[in-house]
């Protein structure tokens, strides 16, 4: 009586299992995969959050591209960014999730495809099953540091004959690489020469580790239609606050066509709350402050986690921004899975690196992690590895 497109399995792994087990027995875990800020003792001052609702919150009048208030809001976030955005070209949604789902909507027919890195985040399988497309994977290569391996392209358009977008995430997580001019213009031209749109998930670009500029399509014109994500979730470290974005960019006419019908497509949900959107300028005003305290978490751990593994045998990858850090872990006759249950009974618990379809064996470490708990669990990660080196 169920949809094909819902067969997933829900049994757990055997190390989601082991994780749950050892949560149920009472014993301590140094968690080193939150990614929540209001879980990591990053929150606003309270009287961000009793601002949130007022009595003009009692009239509905509902717009498929979201109330002008939030736009705007939205289009005064790039502004200090650098990036000029014209209000009437962001859509409001709820979630980036919800994004992905309407443009895959707008895009791709049932049997279609489109174009996503790998490794990356799981969660546009689902998506894509709930549209019924099929993701097609390109690769991100790592020679000192990621970038997109733009030779393996052509030869990824090339494995399915329907291919209608690419996506791609800047800063990527957990891999962390920005897009850089070459790689920004080699996605344009590929796309504007194929009829192709382009997807780029920003929600983490606030949050470079490194001192280097990095770019957003949305700083020149595209010649291919573009789409840019993003929400509050990241950019205000507010999760609970439903409210993200999608800003339409490239040729005029392709992106009044996008919007015409992307506006149909929301304007079916109309899934963000009239508060949420009215919050918006306030929300996004105060996000400065808060991206701060983030990046100074961020880097110190980072520098932690530098610090730890010097002298060992574990190898942090080089990273640009995110929350994320990738942990290279030694040839010794283990996959990453097994590190992970080994590092759970050692009281550490971390994400292995298939989770996210990583080609090396390598754990993903939350830099999001409180700083106390973080050293204490890299250095139970360190004492692991020297201990089975020895053996």
């Amino acid at each position: 009586m169920f949809s094909r497109r819902t067969a997933w399995s829900t049994a757990p792994s055997p190390f989601a299992a082991a994780a749950a087990a050892a949560r149920a027995d009472g014993r301590e875990l140094l968690d080193l995969t939150v990614a929540n800020p209001t879980t990591a003792g990053l929150r606003h001052a309270p009287a961000l959050y009793a601002g949130v609702g007022d009595p003009g919150d009692a009239a509905y009048a509902p717009l498929a591209r979201g109330l002008s208030c939030a736009r705007e809001a939205v289009a005064a976030y790039y502004a200090r960014r650098g990036d000029a955005v014209d209000p009437a070209q962001v859509s409001i949604l709820a979630a980036t999730s919800e994004a992905y789902a309407d443009l895959f909507a707008l895009l791709a027919d049932p049997g279609d495809a489109i174009l996503v890195p790998t490794p990356s985040y799981p969660l546009l399988g689902y998506i894509a099953d709930l549209a019924g497309v099929e993701l097609v994977p390109y690769r991100l290569a790592y020679d000192g540091a990621w970038h997109v391996d733009l030779g393996d392209l052509p030869d990824a358009l090339a494995r399915h004959p329907r291919i209608r977008a690419i996506v791609a995430v800047a800063p990527n997580n957990p891999t962390g690489n920005y897009l850089d001019a070459a790689t920004i213009a080699a996605f344009d031209a590929l796309a504007a020469d194929r009829e192709l749109a382009v997807i780029v998930d920003e929600v983490f670009f606030d949050y470079p580790l490194d001192a280097r500029p990095h770019l957003s399509p949305l700083a020149s014109p595209r010649r291919a239609l573009t789409f840019v994500l993003s929400g509050l979730s990241k950019v205000a470290a507010l999760p609970q606050m439903k409210l993200a974005w999608a800003v339409t960019a490239g040729p005029a006419d392709r992106v009044a066509a996008a919007l015409a019908r992307l506006d149909v497509i929301t304007d079916t949900f109309l899934s963000a709350s009239t508060p949420i959107q009215r919050a918006a300028p306030a929300l996004l005003a105060a996000a400065p402050a808060v991206q701060e305290t983030i990046r100074a978490r961020l880097r110190s751990n980072l520098a932690a986690l530098r610090a730890g593994c010097r002298g060992t045998a574990l190898t942090p990858n080089d990273v640009e921004g995110g929350w994320t850090a990738l942990l290279r872990l030694p040839a010794v006759g283990l996959d990453d899975a097994a590190w992970a249950l080994r590092l759970l009974d050692a009281g550490v618990l971390t994400q292995p690196g298939y989770l996210y379809d990583l080609e090396a064996p390598a754990l993903a470490l939350s830099l999001l992690t409180p700083p106390e708990t973080f050293c204490r669990g890299v250095e139970r990660v360190a004492a692991l590895a020297d201990s089975i080196l020895a053996l």
